[in-house]
């Protein structure tokens, strides 16, 4: 089974490979943490060589660091905390390095998932995320009084470089139990995420979820956990807005990022966390509500939390305040018109293109070098109570694009 993963689209050996969408893999990883590794590098072999050489041009160009000294700044910053604190995802980085061969070595993988750390203190990608609540009553022929609802929904588009798109995958990870954890907090989960990388946007059966927006910042701590490392923590580990918020408090976090927080229970907020402190932005109830509660929070790639830790400077683009300002005022113009927060809507705000090229659904613009190549790479949407999430790849505001559907309904953890 170790070369069927490299024969294509047609391969049906492998059962670690679902082809949920036509061109992006969906790799089933499961077992011990070098196991799932080992898959991941395994299935997803070419993306992760194309991601390490989008990453290679991108730290010289943002940092001036080759590959080299990249993995090297990852590998004697961060083994000794990730030894002491979480040994298990070295592990996993050993797997994805065996399983994916050509020469690559933990701490290659190591340098893939501290790219935040490397690179982006200097810049940031663009994302807009939102997550908001309903609670509404459906009246019924049978019961005059209706029937209450809830819904809770996490989503966002992920802005990044356009050569990234060839080194997506979608993660679904199911860790066996461990000596170190108690079984009822190792939860199943299921990634959007870059070939290589061990946690992003996405969601876990205990009903947890998270969206991440990167910052801009020169804050750094060598102690803290790297971005995507903590965000796997989280989702593996974590069934509750408040168990996320106590891991932040509990590792820090090495670089400055933004999280958007929900679970099933209708539980969310928005966390800038950075080195000097964390910030919480609590949800904030529409202009004209009428008694729906469908309150919510959004956010882009600027800190605008209140109470900001002292001395902590972000630098965004000033695309980032337009967006903000933009994805607010789609979701309050929703919540007036009572048009209650669902995928087909969310889609909708999120597929809007005033501002175009740096809009919400952002393309890149003709001839653009650099960082201005960024474009919508995909679309995140989890509805948190009945464990649901629709991936697009692509551009959300594009018709006709394949919608991945998953569910977490037939879960243990439900």
């Amino acid at each position: 089974m170790g070369s069927s993963c490299e024969q294509g689209r047609g391969d049906s050996e492998d059962n670690d490979i679902i082809w949920e969408h036509p061109s992006v893999k969906t790799i089933r990883c499961r077992g011990s943490p070098y196991e799932i590794g080992r898959t991941h590098g395994r299935c997803a072999r070419q993306e992760i060589l194309k991601n390490i050489a989008t990453y290679t041009s991108f730290f010289q160009e943002t940092a001036g660091l080759t590959w080299e000294q990249a993995r090297q700044k990852a590998s004697e910053t961060f083994i000794p905390v990730l030894g002491r604190e979480y040994e298990e995802i070295l592990d996993e980085m050993k797997g994805i390095a065996d399983g994916c061969g050509n020469g690559l070595s933990m701490e290659d993988i190591l340098t893939l998932n501290t790219r935040s750390e490397i690179a982006l203190t200097c810049y940031t990608d663009g994302c807009t995320s939102l997550t908001q609540s309903a609670l509404f009553t459906s009246a019924t022929p049978s019961d005059g009084d209706g029937i209450r609802h809830h819904a809770m929904y996490l989503c966002q588009n992920w802005d990044w470089l356009a050569e990234l798109g060839q080194g997506i995958v979608l993660l679904d990870i199911e860790p066996q139990p461990s000596h170190r954890f108690d079984e009822s907090k190792n939860f199943h989960m299921k990634l959007l995420s870059e070939a290589g990388i061990v946690g992003k946007i996405g969601a876990n059966s205990a009903g947890f979820g998270l969206c991440l927006n990167a910052i801009r910042s020169g804050a750094f701590n060598r102690e803290g956990f790297p971005v995507h490392i903590l965000i796997r923590w989280m989702l593996q580990h974590c069934s509750t807005v408040k168990e996320a918020k106590d891991t932040m408090d509990r590792f820090g976090t090495a670089s400055t990022a933004n999280y958007l927080l929900a679970d099933r229970s209708g539980d969310f907020m928005d966390v800038e966390a950075s080195p000097r402190g964390n910030t919480t932005i609590l949800p904030k109830l529409p202009a004209e509500d009428e008694g729906r509660q469908m309150a919510y929070v959004v956010h882009t790639n600027h800190l605008y939390g209140s109470n900001r830790p002292p001395k902590l400077v972000d630098h965004p683009a000033q695309n980032s305040f337009h967006r903000l300002a933009r994805i607010q005022t789609l979701t309050e113009k929703d919540c007036k018109e009572g048009i209650l927060p669902s995928f087909e809507s969310i889609r909708n705000r999120l597929s809007d293109q005033e501002g175009y090229p740096y809009s919400i659904c952002r393309d890149r613009p003709a001839g653009a070098v650099g960082m201005e190549r960024m474009t919508t790479l995909a679309t995140i949407m989890m509805e948190m109570v009945s464990g649901t999430i629709q991936v697009i790849i692509g551009r959300p505001c594009l018709d006709n694009l394949p919608v991945v559907k998953w569910t977490f309904s037939d879960s243990k953890d439900n």
